[in-house]
């Protein structure tokens, strides 16, 4: 066992040393994991850290979604929702529905959130649809 071991160390060297040749850390850009992209995506966010809004009165809240809803703009949402870095959590959409207590927001064309009015912190309206 050790003779074998000896003669696959000695193949491994001399592949090493006449056959392979490192192309440096330009090889290893594809092989991110999971918690590096996660990191990594930590790291953006942060850079783009929102000044947290005021809770904005219920009635108005109400009003200005109705009203985004029926013009069918995009709104831009702070939720009272906060991270461990105190961060505010946020979304961008177009009111597709409003009810007495809930909003439907389509994020894209194929995916929609249901929030319930106390969920959400602020809004303003960004661009017309």
């Amino acid at each position: 066992m050790i003779l074998h071991q000896a003669a696959d160390d000695h193949l491994a060297r001399e592949f090493f040393a006449r056959d392979y040749h490192d192309r440096g850390m330009l090889k290893w850009g594809g092989f991110y994991l999971s918690d590096h992209t996660s990191a990594l995506a930590k790291m953006h966010a942060a850079e783009q850290v929102e000044t947290r809004q005021p809770q904005q009165p219920l009635p108005e809240l109400s009003q200005d979604l109705a009203a985004a809803w029926r013009a069918q703009r995009v709104v831009h949402l702070q939720l009272n929702i906060v991270d461990d870095n105190q961060t505010v959590a946020t979304l961008d959409g177009v009111v597709a529905g409003v009810d007495a207590d809930q909003i439907v927001l389509r994020l894209s064309s194929d995916q929609y959130r249901h929030l319930q009015l106390t969920e959400i912190r602020w809004m303003t309206t960004l661009t017309e649809q």
